[in-house]
């Protein structure tokens, strides 16, 4: 631990750029499926009452990853469509999904028509996204005025054993993706309009053996060379193992909603 000085004798992480994180660091998808958490129903009531989904919603989970929110999703709409780059995950996704159409595809090449869904979801990805192109070929796939919506949990930092937890898993060391990403503007200069932010607290029960099997799903600790993964899992371990079981493990779920422009603005900002 950083008391000792142990942290700074530890082997560093192999640096790679965040292309080869997503293809390398997601691969053990029945892993990912198993430790990773669903989303708050308060997330879904609130996506479910501001866009009024029901039976006749067409649906586009964009990258879906093994669906653990297109599941969540499926109850309330009437058709879902997947789209996975990852192969190990849309494996999972087709194993344990019944009753939806899983494609390979990614965030600026979406193998589906024209305005051919009413909705498009993105849970835990779209920081992986190419921002710009992403939200104009979301927006491609959209009938006009469609609804957009962002999702994502976060480890509740402001817990103190949440954040002595990221310090053991050297997260702002090796954190893949920017901390300060301002959704709302991002989304608002594309062509996309109405944006809205809503925040939940989350917490779902956990074991340690969970709770280490969570941190390993993590992109960059899960390409690690042993001696580094072992590492850090003993850091994670001090932590963990001073907690009274089960663990509530602290998230904040936060959801981005927005509509999408009129198409025929945006053809002609393109031309």
């Amino acid at each position: 631990m950083e008391q000792n000085g142990a942290v700074n004798a530890e082997p560093k992480p192999t640096r790679t750029t965040n292309e080869e994180l997503a293809r390398r660091g997601f691969a053990n998808g029945p892993l990912y499926d198993t430790a990773r958490p669903t989303y708050p129903s308060a997330a879904l009531a609130q996506l479910v009452a501001t866009f009024g989904l029901n039976a006749a919603t067409r649906a586009l989970d964009l990258g879906a990853g093994t669906g653990i929110f297109t599941r969540q999703l499926l109850a309330h709409v009437g058709t879902v469509i997947a789209v996975e780059p990852s192969a190990s995950m849309r494996e999972v996704l087709e194993a344990t999904t019944p009753g939806i159409t899983v494609l390979d595809g990614r965030d600026v090449a979406v193998p589906i028509a024209d305005g051919s869904v009413d909705l498009v979801v993105v849970a835990q990805a779209f920081h992986w996204f190419d921002a710009a192109r992403a939200l104009v070929e979301i927006h491609r796939v959209l009938v006009p005025s469609g609804a957009l919506a962002l999702i994502w949990n976060e480890r509740d930092e402001s817990v103190d054993w949440m954040a002595a937890l990221n310090r053991a898993m050297r997260w702002d060391e090796c954190r893949p993706y920017t901390s300060n990403l301002d959704v709302a503007t991002v989304v608002g200069s594309g062509p996309f309009v109405d944006v809205e932010h809503h925040r939940f607290a989350h917490a779902p029960l956990m074991t340690h053996d969970q709770i280490y099997q969570r941190v390993l799903t993590t992109s960059y600790v899960s390409i690690m060379d042993d001696a580094a993964r072992h590492a850090l899992i003993a850091a994670v371990r001090e932590v963990v193992e001073s907690l009274a079981e089960p663990v509530a493990f602290p998230y904040v779920t936060d959801l981005y909603t927005a509509r999408a422009t009129d198409r025929g603005s945006v053809e002609g900002a393109a031309r």
